[in-house]
């Protein structure tokens, strides 16, 4: 088999794992007509028919889901012979595509990422940045940073630990109000909360090293589906709010913040560095996995 045929082969898979041309093409960076017409070309050599295409979405003839599913093996095991080929070289070369949550951003991840990409001219990092869910197979992601939530039970997990959030304002929030000296008095406060399809006007708290938590009664005065916009309304004074404590004992110690209520953290929230299982010995995801799994401890770091 040609290298054009296992080429061709991998925009295969990764139309039927996206499920759709548009969406394979967007995670290859390729235009859509190329994605389709190299699918069409190898279907034309194999002499049959792979997808049934209708306008509304994409299925799998018989022989499209024999070579779907026989493929993967193959493209893995191909994948370990150029790495056993190339491992003296000093190259990384392709695509690598990363998925983590907004507040990784905040603990130096980019910075260090981007110290290393500056001697890597030939290796590509696509970086996605959101709070939602992430489809691992659809979205082409091959090594992510999770807080909380695992997709998918196929993936190589590792606990990196648990990241406690803790309560904070600005100083300058404090200037005209009085201190909180328990969490019955939060609802006397603005607070800046998470916007969510349910009203949140409570807040889950728990006293240092217990395990069962309280509930307080909140006035959301600001709210986001976005972490980093909540935190500059905390930075400019609005409201309390809560960040990872991380973030909270260094926005202390350089006078940005006030730590509130400190004998209080919201729930532990676990941190996870998951990638794919055909990318477990992968030169390029090793590279950066270290990376990811520093940022992710330095995020669940307690003091």
């Amino acid at each position: 088999m040609s290298l054009d045929n296992l080429q061709d082969i991998r925009l295969f898979n990764q139309v039927v794992r996206s499920q759709g041309f548009t969406a394979a093409a967007n995670i290859l960076q390729l235009p859509v007509n190329r994605v389709s017409r190299r699918v069409a070309q190898l279907e034309s050599r194999m002499g049959v028919r792979l997808l049934n295409r209708t306008t509304r979405k994409l299925s799998l003839t018989v022989e499209g889901g024999i070579l779907f599913e026989r493929s993967q093996r193959l493209l893995i095991e191909f994948d370990s012979l150029e790495e056993e080929l190339t491992k003296g070289a000093n190259r990384l070369t392709g695509i690598v595509r990363i998925a983590v949550r907004t507040p990784t951003i905040e603990f130096g991840f980019v910075e260090e990422l981007t110290a290393e990409l500056s001697a890597l001219d030939n290796l590509t990092v696509q970086l996605i940045v959101q709070d939602d869910p992430i489809d691992f197979v659809a979205e082409g992601v091959d090594l992510a940073l999770m807080i909380n939530d695992l997709p998918d039970s196929s993936l190589i997990r590792k606990k990196l630990g648990d990241v406690l959030f803790g309560l904070c304002a600005a100083p300058n929030y404090f200037l005209n109000r009085e201190w909180v000296q328990n969490p019955d008095e939060l609802e006397y406060h603005h607070f800046i909360s998470p916007l969510k399809k349910y009203p949140q006007n409570s807040l889950s708290l728990r006293r240092t090293k217990k395990k069962s938590n309280s509930v307080y009664k909140i006035n959301p005065q600001f709210q986001s589906n976005d972490i980093r916009a909540r935190a500059r309304a905390i930075y400019a004074g609005l409201g309390i709010g809560n960040l990872p404590i991380a973030e909270v004992l260094a926005g202390v110690k350089n006078g940005s913040l006030v730590h509130v209520l400190p004998e209080y953290t919201l729930k532990p929230i676990s941190v996870w560095s998951l990638k794919t299982a055909d990318r477990r010995n992968d030169r390029r995801l090793k590279l950066i996995e270290k990376l990811l799994i520093d940022t992710g401890k330095r995020m669940c770091a307690k003091d």
